[in-house]
């Protein structure tokens, strides 16, 4: 179950994919050709790509560069919504089938705050997830 986690309470260390070092790699080349960093500095990233292990590790990679790496307000955002998710769930099932267990059975009415709460945590895991899928920078000037 905690591999099933680990993206939503430990997403800066989820470890690479290829898929990612491929994504990664792209945003480098996008950004040497952008000119906002040179081929030098283009080379030294890409070895350093080559070295770091977790997502995390990645801001290494990316420092100075904007909107290459998720923002580390995302990544906390999601961390506590999902703590805040995942406890919710616990306690308010914990509660219903206590009720349950003394004769108040009544339907699951905690899947409507679970189930909203899980639309938050989705949306956060998709716009933390973007980041790392994506293999261009935004522009800014």
């Amino acid at each position: 179950m905690t591999t099933v986690l680990d993206p939503l309470l430990l997403p800066d260390q989820v470890e690479l994919s290829d898929a990612d070092r491929v994504s990664a790699a792209g945003k480098i080349d996008h950004v040497a050709r952008l000119g906002r960093i040179s081929p030098s500095g283009a080379i030294a990233r890409r070895e350093l790509l080559g070295q770091v292990r977790t997502r995390g590790e990645l801001r290494e990679v990316f420092a100075g560069l904007d909107d290459a790496v998720p923002p580390r307000g995302l990544t906390n955002a999601l961390r506590v919504a999902t703590a805040v998710w995942l406890v919710a769930c616990v306690v308010q099932f914990v509660v219903w089938t206590s009720l349950a267990f003394f004769g108040h059975f009544d339907w699951p009415w905690w899947l409507w705050s679970d189930l909203g709460l899980g639309m938050v945590v989705g949306i956060l895991w998709w716009t933390h997830e973007s980041y790392h899928r994506r293999r261009t920078v935004a522009v800014t000037r």
